[in-house]
């Protein structure tokens, strides 16, 4: 819900809505959201690399202080349960 890419938008939709009101003249307003349409991409691009760059770090770091190794299963001896399961007789 709150990704980067929702902060982006909703600077970037506040800035076409500014600029709507600023520019009245067609050619100047649409030069004006196309910057900002270039602006939007460019920082969702940043975001996004930015974004795969820390999660590739974060994860070669985790190998290296965490290493996986295999689980050995270990069994344990269990005894046989005896077939007196009466509280009051039980070891005699």
């Amino acid at each position: 819900m709150f990704t980067p890419d929702f902060y982006i938008d909703l600077v970037q939709s506040t800035k076409r809505q500014l600029t709507n009101q600023v520019y009245k003249d067609a050619t100047l307003n649409q030069a004006a959201n196309n910057f900002i349409d270039a602006q939007t991409a460019f920082a969702k691009m940043l975001a996004k690399n930015y974004i795969d760059l820390a999660t590739y770090s974060v994860e070669s770091i985790s190998k290296v202080f965490y290493p996986q190794v295999e689980e050995k299963t270990v069994k344990a001896k269990t005894s046989k349960k005896s077939a007196n399961t009466d509280i009051n007789t039980q070891g005699e």
